[in-house]
């Protein structure tokens, strides 16, 4: 399991872990991320020798989320000019598929634990809601940023992390796009424990 561009995969049976590394700036998730996270939980999800799967980000960071300028040259010309029925459609089945790649990790058949430090934004906290167990370190912040760049959090966050936190808190932070800590985290059930260290 090598050759990623994205992500690192690293095994001390029976425990795998994926480490998020780029190669955008704060891990984001550029177009290696999207074709690769899907594969790399398909087969660890087959390894009959894995009985559970951490997920974590390389350096002081989780992840910043989707990389918008990585993504531009697929997602730009399909949300500008005239935007017509083929540029929508087009839209909404790339949505749809980047939405495969976390939903991939939530059927994976072994237990996916995040384990948060820094930034966890956006995208990423599509990611953490597609986990079944997550935690963090004292100095996590977390972000469901779309709102501040006019987009939705359509990659799972919308539709996952209500049933975690509940509708209020989860409207809130989607129409807010507010930063917040490790122990609201906490509170709101985002996390199940804080860690003092990354």
């Amino acid at each position: 399991m090598s050759g990623y561009q994205s992500l690192q995969v690293l095994k001390e049976t029976p425990l795998a872990e994926v480490v998020l590394s780029g190669p955008g700036k704060g891990n984001a998730m550029g177009p290696d991320f999207w074709k690769e996270i899907p594969l790399a939980f398909s087969e660890l999800d087959q390894d009959e020798s894995i009985r559970a799967i951490l997920i974590s980000g390389q350096g002081e960071h989780f992840s910043y989320g989707l990389d918008l300028k990585a993504m531009f040259a697929e997602l730009g010309p399909l949300m500008m000019g005239q935007n017509l029925a083929k540029e929508r459609t087009l839209l909404m089945e790339t949505i749809l598929r980047l939405q495969k790649a976390f939903t991939i990790i939530q059927q994976c058949r072994k237990p996916v634990i995040a384990t948060v430090s820094g930034w966890c934004i956006g995208g990423a906290v599509d990611l953490l809601c597609a986990c079944d167990i997550r935690w963090c370190s004292k100095d996590a912040r977390f972000s469901v940023r779309e709102v501040r760049v006019a987009m939705v959090a359509d990659l799972g966050t919308l539709q996952r992390l209500p049933r975690i936190i509940g509708q209020g808190a989860a409207r809130e932070l989607a129409l807010t796009g507010e930063d917040f800590d490790a122990d609201t985290a906490l509170r709101l059930g985002l996390v199940s424990r804080v860690l003092d260290t990354p």
